[in-house]
């Protein structure tokens, strides 16, 4: 990386270790049923020139304590080229199914909640073959007395089955753990810092390995026109890095990076997305959008100076209740 990236790079890693942000910055937080946020109901269709995802997500509260985080994404490449072929970050390899399930349920303890996970992944190529992944996170709230940040601590257990098209099914254990950090500056802008730390107890009779991974993005949103009909027109932009992976170093000698795991490799991706929404409130809780932008990326397979680009479309309709 030149000096102007690695700027630009530090920039972003210092506002998101220092914060983070946007829509869900108190997700976390169950509030009593006076409080509470209404369930939402989401599905959106991205179409961008080398691949195209699919995404149905619902945020549902069971009851004060409990609210169900849903979602499924299925990516398919529409389109072929130096990008889609080449780019070694997203879902281009062909055809790729991801179902999420986390339940966030709020414990007797002040300021822990317990956050369950069960994710399962179909890719239709390659050698990953199927995953199913499920943890359980213990999760602590933190400097609740600063306004706009949500911060939070997790460490937890997991355990993952993987069944490769061309190698022997595996069954890892882990240690999982972040710092997650959600920053709403003003109306306008947000930022977020993520540090994952994630030991593998390798099933297969390999080497035990740790994985350390940082994130650090900005959102950005300014209106430019609001009818009273309610028609919407805003300015959008999303950039940063995602991710970061140390890679999978064995305990004993945590300066190699091992060719193990799912992240056995050093990778990032520096990217920025500006965008246009036209939105239109359909009455008080159904709501549909279209948004068209830009996407532009530098990763380790382009880092001889040449950037990954196209454009994208997205259309969607969200639904409180």
């Amino acid at each position: 990386m030149n000096i102007k990236k690695i700027v630009v790079l530090t920039g972003l890693v210092t506002m998101g270790m220092v914060s983070f942000a946007m829509e869900d910055s108190d997700a976390e937080v169950l509030k009593t049923k006076e409080q509470k946020e209404s369930s939402i109901f989401n599905i959106n269709d991205r179409v961008r020139f080398d691949e195209n995802r699919l995404e149905i997500n619902g945020n549902l509260h069971l009851s004060e304590n409990n609210r169900l985080e849903m979602r499924l994404r299925h990516y398919s490449n529409v389109g072929y080229g130096d990008f889609g072929d080449t780019r070694d970050s997203g879902n281009t390899a062909g055809d790729s199914t991801e179902m999420r399930f986390r339940l966030h349920t709020q414990t007797s303890v002040e300021g822990m909640i317990i956050r369950t996970e069960l994710k399962t992944n179909t890719y239709g190529s390659g050698d990953v073959g199927n995953q199913q992944y499920f943890r359980v996170q213990p999760t602590w709230h933190l400097f609740t007395d600063v306004e706009g940040l949500s911060s939070h601590l997790r460490a937890g257990i997991a355990f993952q089955h993987t069944s490769p098209e061309t190698e022997d099914t595996t069954n890892d254990y882990l240690f999982t753990s972040s710092f997650e950090n959600f920053y709403t500056i003003n109306d306008y802008l947000a930022v977020e810092g993520n540090i994952y730390y994630d030991y593998t107890f390798v099933g297969d009779g390999s080497d035990d390995y740790n994985n350390v991974n940082i994130e650090a993005y900005v959102y950005a949103d300014y209106p430019l026109y609001n009818a009273g009909n309610g028609i919407k027109l805003e300015a959008l932009l999303e950039g940063g890095f995602d991710p970061y992976s140390f890679g999978a170093r064995h305990f004993d000698d945590l300066n190699n990076v091992s060719g193990s795991g799912v992240e056995g490799h050093e990778t990032y991706v520096l990217y920025a997305e500006p965008s246009i929404q036209v939105s239109k409130l359909l009455d008080e809780n159904n709501l549909i959008y279209l948004k068209g932008g830009y996407y532009v990326e530098q990763n380790d397979e382009n880092s001889t100076g040449k950037a990954d680009d196209t454009a994208f479309i997205r259309f969607g309709y969200t639904s409180k209740f």
